[in-house]
């Protein structure tokens, strides 16, 4: 695919974090007071830190050498308030915009395509956990469409979710659906998709546009099959670096990520050559 149009972002060096979070501590405590998410901030390990602030969290992007943020917002509302703020910090920020009303598809089309206009709008995120809906629904549909169509890269969770909800719907089984039926969309599994390494393996190894990131899932804890996979021709830049900040904190989620055993190439490749390749252009 194309590389996307972004201007003002860093040369291809450094690291890119495709999934930070800017949010309040009152945010933070309603998104781990929701029912069934007990016990989250234990999967987490425990002290989310503070993001209220831009500077905050450039301030931490600087510290640990993370050039290029991702920071998420909702689809239905608040989208434009974060581009206004990654225009504050051009080259450094990015946008994602999670499907937060699955029922509501044609306006979740409409909002994309409209998002799709502005320079640092870089992914759409669809999370099945919090709605229950599985990935493949027939809700989901049209934004896959759209995103096909507009190029624009879909990262949808897969795997056992850490909140206390049914996993079913994030089955990775359930890819295969989307990927037959949207052969040019770029698909990023997110948040690990664990126990189903094995299987993700064999299916990127079957999809060439389908990839998969560490966020909300420390590097230490990677499948080592998963990590020899990185080291492979055929597996080189299929897995991208996230860290979900501040609930998984970046400093702690890259420390780890930069110790795994890659080789230059590969370790160059997780930590930002493929999202720079996916989600911005270079030159």
């Amino acid at each position: 695919m194309p590389f996307r149009d972004t201007p003002g972002m860093t040369p291809a060096s450094g690291v890119v974090d495709i999934w930070v979070n800017l949010l309040p501590p009152e945010a933070i405590k309603a998104f781990v007071g929701q029912p069934g998410f007990e016990g989250i901030g234990d999967f987490f390990g425990g002290d989310f830190g503070d993001a209220s602030g831009l500077d905050v969290l450039v301030g931490v992007m600087d510290k640990v050498g993370v050039d290029i943020g991702v920071m998420t917002a909702g689809l239905s509302a608040g989208t434009e308030d974060f581009l206004v703020l990654a225009d504050k910090q051009p080259g450094r920020l990015l946008v994602a915009a999670m499907v937060d009303s699955p029922t509501t598809p044609r306006a979740n089309v409409e909002r994309v395509r409209a998002l799709a206009q502005h320079e640092r709008f870089c992914m759409v995120r669809v999370s099945p956990l919090v709605a229950q809906y599985p990935l493949n629904d027939k809700l989901y549909y049209p934004v896959y469409a759209a995103c096909e169509e507009l190029m624009i890269p879909v990262a949808i969770n897969v795997g056992i979710p850490g909140p206390r909800v049914r996993s079913a719907c994030q089955d990775p089984v359930l890819l295969e659906d989307v990927l037959i039926d949207f052969p040019e969309l770029v698909v990023i599994g997110a948040h690990m998709g664990h126990p189903y390494e094995a299987l993700l393996i064999q299916y990127m190894l079957k999809w060439p546009n389908l990839y998969l990131s560490t966020t909300a899932y420390l590097a230490k804890y990677m499948d080592p099959a998963l990590v020899k996979f990185m080291n492979t021709s055929r597996g080189l830049g299929r897995v991208l670096f996230g860290s979900d900040h501040p609930f998984l904190p970046l400093p702690r989620a890259l420390d780890e990520a930069r110790a795994l055993p890659l080789s230059d190439q590969a370790m160059e490749a997780f930590l930002g050559g493929t999202a720079r390749k996916l989600l911005v252009k270079e030159g």
